[in-house]
């Protein structure tokens, strides 16, 4: 009689382990870890810029900019020389020149006239930001042409105005506001192995970009 109990209690231990419960059936998906998102993008509202705009801003660079002022904003890198600024350039200055002129109507077309004093532009692009027209290009220079980008205010003289120098490299954009030019760049040097990179974050940025 003991060996016949023992012998049911065998099978219906085997039989218990053979039923799952259905509470069990998929624990990995339980037990999997939350799915990887990168970091939401910190987006920047200007305060003083006289042309009112949101940005989402990389991560590769700070989230308050160094300068926000009627006519420019510029944000640093998180690390190294890098940095991306918009201009409404007021005046501009010719290539050793230390008059100021007033902003060209075709700035992309002045920009390209600047090759003739060492500037070079390549993988030149047009796309639209905010839906407005605009101009793509990569500068570079074999010297140093203070002052053609333009300046912030008249009065500022052409050496601590912007313009290609010839260790950096810059993403420009040239966008049309109505009649009105804003320059956009990023700038790193011209032997920096992530450029590429930084140039795109650059344009991810200006897809971004609310003009109001």
């Amino acid at each position: 009689m003991d060996a016949r109990i023992r012998w049911i209690s065998s099978m219906l231990t085997i039989a218990a382990l053979m039923v799952i419960p259905l509470g069990c059936a998929g624990s990995d998906e339980s037990s999997a870890p939350p799915s990887a998102s990168g970091p939401s993008p910190v987006h920047f509202t200007s305060k003083a810029f006289s042309v009112p705009l949101t940005v989402a801003l990389p991560a590769s660079l700070k989230s308050q900019a160094t300068e926000d002022t009627k006519n420019l904003i510029s944000w640093g890198a998180v690390s190294g020389q890098d940095g991306v600024r918009f201009l409404l350039p007021v005046v501009v200055y010719q290539p050793d020149s230390t008059t100021p002129q007033p902003v060209p109507t075709d700035y992309p077309s002045y920009l390209a006239g600047l090759a003739g004093a060492g500037a070079t532009f390549v993988d030149k692009a047009t796309t639209t930001v905010d839906g407005k027209e605009a101009t793509l290009m990569t500068g570079t220079s074999t010297r140093s042409l203070d002052g053609t980008l333009g300046c912030p205010a008249a009065t500022n003289p052409a050496a601590v105005c912007f313009g290609l120098q010839p260790e950096a490299a810059l993403r420009i954009a040239v966008v049309n506001l109505n009649g009105k030019t804003m320059v956009a760049w990023a700038r790193t040097q011209q032997d920096n192995a992530d450029a590429p990179q930084f140039f795109a974050e650059f344009e991810a940025m200006l897809r971004s970009l609310q003009l109001s």
